[in-house]
């Protein structure tokens, strides 16, 4: 049992970390499944509640047709 427990645990850890680097939508799916992940495992390691990081803020890009020169021949 001790070997399927740290399988889990091993998988929310791997998980947090995709989630770490997925844009918001992603990173909420990512990290419910981790908390599925850790409740298998049994008792969350401390080390993958650390790794949660907050959301980067949003970046705006402006249409094409707000930068100069572009679509221009």
């Amino acid at each position: 049992m001790a070997l399927e427990q740290e399988f889990y645990r091993a998988m929310a850890h791997r998980v947090r970390e995709l989630a770490g680097r997925a844009d918001p939508f992603i990173r909420r799916r990512l990290l419910a499944l981790a908390e599925r992940y850790e409740a298998k495992g049994g008792k969350p390691s401390p080390v993958s509640r650390s790794a949660q990081r907050p959301s980067p803020p949003l970046r705006i890009v402006p249409p094409a047709t707000a930068i100069p020169g572009s679509g221009e021949a």
